[in-house]
């Protein structure tokens, strides 16, 4: 019996840090993304700057938030397929 308890703390062990693994990931493209925005919405004070600069830096601001949300999806999903063992299925072939 305590080959099997090993296994499933290894197993746990393993689901924990995986899930760990993603979400810090996601973390860091977020936080990275957020400092884009504030750079490109920092630029769009500058003095004396042409309209047409303004609206840039602004959409550019605004499109660094754009892939924040297919990352939040696309985690929910790297948590379901580590929950649902796909990644140790995976690593049998």
């Amino acid at each position: 019996m305590k080959g099997g308890t090993a296994v499933t703390v290894s197993m746990n062990f393993q689901k924990r840090r995986l899930r760990r693994q993603a979400l810090l990931s996601v973390t860091l493209f977020v936080l990275f993304q957020a400092a884009c925005a504030a750079v490109f919405g920092a630029l769009c004070f500058i003095p004396n700057l042409p309209r047409w600069a303004i609206w840039l830096f602004a959409a550019l601001a605004g499109g660094c938030g754009l892939p924040v949300i297919p990352a939040l999806v696309v985690l929910k999903e790297r948590f379901q397929e580590i929950e649902g063992g796909e990644s140790d299925a995976a690593a049998d072939y």
